[in-house]
C-alpha cells in the first residue's frame, strides 16, 4: 500500500490539513506517514501536489542505496541547496527545485537523464519530471499512463502535444 511522508513538520501539517478535503480518511501510521489503498493513491497524491508546489517548481530524485542516499543529502546540506525530504514506502525521496537541477548532482557523478525516457519531452518544458540513474519520466507521461491503465476511451498518446 502506498505511503507518503514529508520530513517538514510544516508541510506534513499542510498535507494532513489538506487529506481532510478527501471523502474518505487513509490511515495516519504511528511515524505519521500517510496510508492509502492504491485506488485511493491519485486522490492523496493529488493533494500532495498541492503541498510541493507550495515548496517551488520541483523534481524528485532518489538513490538506489543509502550510501548514495546519505551522500546526496549531505552534497544538498553542504551546497546550501534548497530541498525537501518526503518518504515513500521505504525510500528516501529529495523535492528539488528545477532551476537548481544543474547543481544537485555531487562532483564526479553523471548528471541525471534531462529528458522523459518516454516521450523525449524535454525537463525545462516540463512541470515535473521525476528521475532516477539514468531513466526519467514526465508527468503528462505519468498522466497518460495513468489514463491507459485505466482503460479510458482517451487513446492520446505521449508526445502528442502535452505540455
Amino acid at each position: 500500500m502506498p505511503s507518503l511522508r514529508f520530513d517538514n513538520p510544516a508541510l506534513q501539517s499542510k498535507f494532513l490539513e489538506l487529506l481532510r478535503l478527501l471523502p474518505f480518511r487513509p490511515e495516519l501510521r504511528q511515524d505519521g506517514a500517510v496510508v492509502c489503498t492504491d485506488d485511493q493513491w491519485p486522490q492523496v497524491n493529488g493533494l500532495a501536489h498541492r503541498v510541493r508546489d507550495s515548496c517551488f517548481l520541483w523534481y524528485f530524485s532518489w538513490c538506489d542505496s543509502d550510501a548514495s542516499t546519505a551522500e546526496m543529502e549531505q552534497h544538498l546540506k553542504a551546497s546550501g541547496l534548497r530541498f525537501e525530504v518526503e518518504h515513500h514506502e521505504d525510500r528516501k525521496v529529495f523535492l528539488l527545485p528545477k532551476e537548481d537541477r544543474d547543481k544537485h548532482t555531487p562532483l564526479g557523478d553523471a548528471a541525471g537523464p534531462v529528458v522523459c525516457s518516454f516521450c523525449g519531452g524535454r525537463s525545462v518544458d516540463r512541470n515535473r519530471i521525476y528521475a532516477t540513474g539514468n531513466v526519467a519520466i514526465c508527468d503528462a507521461c505519468i498522466a497518460w499512463l495513468h489514463v491507459d491503465l485505466h482503460g479510458s476511451a482517451d487513446d492520446s498518446k505521449p508526445g502528442s502535444g502535452h505540455s
